[in-house]
């Protein structure tokens, strides 16, 4: 299939409309994507978006799940986008449920699946868990890495889904995993006069030029569409 080239760096296009146009293009291929965000800021739909318009263009995903089941995670998926269930029997998308027994299981479940299917994009939910295989920081920010460079061996394109600390100024569980991948990608919840505004800022994205503002966004009935010519404040 032909990639999509711009400036010289081929693109995975995202699936979210608007984030491609933030993106000067989409996510450069081969990249890991950290996605933080607060509970309920969207990182779940966000992801399978990213896997959805994989798979509309024949391209193969995993969702790997350390949280929930694969049965609620397809309930999920199909009230935004109803070709889930042919995606699932062509083999365009898998959901793995990876059992927290300890990380090396976890990374053999994760190679062994990318081998036997030759995915191009990829989504662990969520990367967090390591905290349950180790005690300090270095050691998740080592399994991280390595993660990394399992799954771009394989020419594959991935997002590692965080949880940003609610009341922190912190974009990471651990501080470290924003440090680790090359793009990283924040969604917001911001409280403003009694209700809630969502918002998107791209951090960081090796490779490519990029939007720094903070992005307006919404959840609609088919997912997240990003409004990157509109203005959000001046500063959250």
């Amino acid at each position: 299939m032909e990639e999509k080239v711009v400036e010289g760096v081929a693109r995975e296009t995202t699936g979210i409309p608007g984030l491609d146009e933030a993106l000067k293009g989409g996510f450069p291929k081969n990249s890991v994507i950290f996605l933080t965000g607060t509970p309920g800021a969207g990182k779940t739909t966000f992801s399978f978006q990213f896997l959805s318009e994989g798979a509309k263009k024949g391209e193969k995903g995993l969702y790997f799940t350390l949280e929930e089941s694969s049965d609620e995670l397809i309930q999920q998926f199909m009230l935004f986008d109803p070709k889930l269930k042919e995606y699932l029997d062509n083999g365009l998308i898998k959901i793995v449920s990876i059992p927290l027994v300890d990380y090396d299981s976890m990374k053999e479940v994760i190679s062994s699946e990318l081998d036997a299917m030759g995915a191009q994009r990829l989504v662990v939910d969520s990367i967090t868990y390591l905290q349950m295989f180790f005690s300090d920081i270095m050691s998740i920010r080592k399994a991280i890495i390595e993660l990394s460079s399992i799954i771009k061996a394989r020419e594959c394109t991935s997002i590692f889904i965080g949880e940003m600390p609610y009341g922190e100024n912190k974009l990471s569980a651990f501080g470290v995993e924003e440090f680790a991948a090359d793009g990283v990608v924040a969604l917001y919840m911001v409280e403003r006069q009694s209700s809630f505004i969502r918002a998107l800022r791209i951090i960081k994205m090796r490779s490519t030029d990029h939007l720094t503002k903070y992005i307006p966004l919404d959840i609609k009935n088919k997912g997240i569409i990003v409004y990157p010519s509109a203005e959000l404040f001046a500063e959250i």
